[in-house]
């Protein structure tokens, strides 16, 4: 118990104190409390909410930008299948464009070795014929002076003389 000479004070002791005392500080304590308390409360609430609607939102931006990234990558993923299809329509073209030039140069090729037999021919036909025509001379050649005497010589010389003379 409290003497009035101390003064006033609370009365730390619960057993010593009364219901009644306690039945006034406590609900002042409780309303004074209760209107800081929910005013702390409601301005975690805020924060919270404040928070969570911001999440939300960089949420809803972040799916926008996944499905606007998903259309570029499907957009890109045509452009590749694009692509390649050109790039072997392209490769088909070089292959047919190779096997055309191949088969050209087969058939040039062949026309030249075809060519060059030819010409290989004729001229082997050119030295026979120039060979055996100087075989025909040398044999020509040795028969007129086998049979050439010295009188047919001389006729011969004169026939010449007398072929020169009438042309000039």
């Amino acid at each position: 118990m409290v003497s009035l000479a101390e003064g006033f004070g609370f009365n730390t002791n619960l057993l010593e104190t009364n219901i009644l005392n306690l039945a006034v500080v406590l609900p002042l304590v409780f309303s004074l409390g209760k209107d800081t308390l929910t005013s702390i409360l409601d301005n975690r609430r805020e924060k919270i909410l404040s928070s969570l609607r911001s999440a939300d939102d960089r949420f809803k931006q972040a799916q926008l930008e996944l499905d606007a990234a998903k259309s570029e990558l499907a957009l890109a993923a045509e452009k590749v299948k694009e692509i390649q299809r050109e790039g072997q329509k392209t490769m088909e073209a070089l292959r047919l464009e190779e096997t055309k030039r191949y088969e050209e140069l087969h058939q040039r090729f062949d026309e030249l070795k075809e060519e060059t037999i030819r010409l290989e021919e004729e001229k082997v036909v050119k030295t026979f014929r120039q060979q055996l025509i100087s075989v025909a001379f040398e044999k020509a050649i040795e028969g007129i002076r086998s049979r050439m005497d010295e009188k047919l010589h001389r006729k011969y010389i004169d026939a010449k003389i007398a072929l020169m003379n009438s042309s000039l």
